[in-house]
């Protein structure tokens, strides 16, 4: 796991900001669900085919965030399984991806209810022995959202429809369609992005405006919150939005508004822009160096920063004693 793929984990599992893309996406920005209401979810999806026996061949798919949703609805209690996919680069497979995540997470519930029956000795009928179910269970619903880390609009395919190419119309009808849900900054307008809660609105600023300085100025003087992010979101920023912004790992609030214009002032935009090859290669260099200071901090082990972010053991341990 890089670091993007770190920071962008770290952030989302946050129940305030996995509340707030449910909300966004789910109910236009209105605060249904809370944080109060996730519970966290193994990742790991691991199923052995119902129908067969434990000799089976096991399935096994990571999942970048998972949780168990309950919160009051309209009329009585609404259960839901939300998975969140963090990506920074277009997948042009994430129908069948995500189609085969929901799949397995569903394949497990039916699991869990077959070994529940075994434990309890539960009545069942032939049918329902059979099917590891009873004709009364009920599934939980799933539903996965990808979040685009990445200025980039997303040109993949929407749905495994857009997947294939279909001859005939009348095999179409006989296929279930399978959309993919997602959240990408450059899609989003600036009444959209006011309706995250969360440190999510300024990741998604950013990264809607990092090839734009003026519009980042412009957000940064519009939004007074950047004035005073938590570190999780700043890291998110730094990363995803390819703008090599330098503060402390060690401080819980960090002043955006102020290190951007530090990073301004030392003329590291324009060197971005020109796109010089030397500053580029710096750049990479020393945002790896500011990431282990933060997993430092974290109190990761050496051999674990050197794996996450390419440095040599030697500059880390010199990194930890300084």
């Amino acid at each position: 796991m890089g670091m993007i793929d770190t920071v962008t984990k770290e952030f989302i599992s946050d129940n305030e900001v996995f509340a707030d893309v449910v909300n966004f996406f789910v109910f236009k920005g209105e605060k249904v669900v809370m944080p109060s209401d996730l519970v966290e979810m193994d990742s790991t999806a691991i199923s052995v085919p119902y129908g067969t026996d434990t000799s089976g061949t096991p399935v096994q798919k990571q999942r970048d965030v998972i949780k168990n949703i309950c919160y009051k609805g309209y009329s009585d209690m609404v259960f839901a399984i939300f998975g969140v996919e963090n990506q920074t680069t277009v997948n042009y497979a994430m129908p069948v991806r995500n189609m085969l995540y929901d799949a397995l997470t569903y394949t497990g519930q039916v699991e869990k209810a077959n070994q529940s029956y075994r434990k309890d000795n539960t009545k069942l009928t032939n049918e329902e022995f059979l099917s590891h179910w009873r004709k009364t269970d009920k599934l939980i619903p799933v539903i996965t959202l990808v979040i685009n880390f990445s200025n980039k609009k997303w040109d993949a395919p929407m749905s495994i429809y857009d997947m294939m190419d279909f001859k005939n119309d009348i095999i179409k009808t006989l296929i279930p369609d399978y959309h993919i849900n997602i959240i990408e900054p450059a899609s989003l307008s600036k009444e959209q992005l006011k309706m995250f809660s969360s440190g999510l609105r300024e990741v998604m600023e950013c990264i809607k405006y990092s090839e734009d300085m003026h519009k980042m100025r412009e957000a940064f003087a519009e939004n007074k919150r950047f004035e005073c992010l938590d570190r999780k979101t700043a890291n998110v920023i730094r990363y995803c939005s390819n703008i090599n912004i330098d503060y402390d790992n060690n401080e819980e609030v960090i002043n955006m508004c102020k290190a951007f214009e530090d990073y301004k002032s030392e003329g590291r935009i324009e060197g971005k822009l020109e796109g010089r090859i030397e500053g580029k290669l710096e750049g990479k260099q020393e945002m790896a160096i500011q990431f282990a200071n933060y997993l430092i901090a974290e109190n990761k082990s050496i051999s674990e920063i050197a794996q996450l972010t390419g440095l040599s053991v030697e500059i880390i341990s010199g990194l930890k004693n300084s």
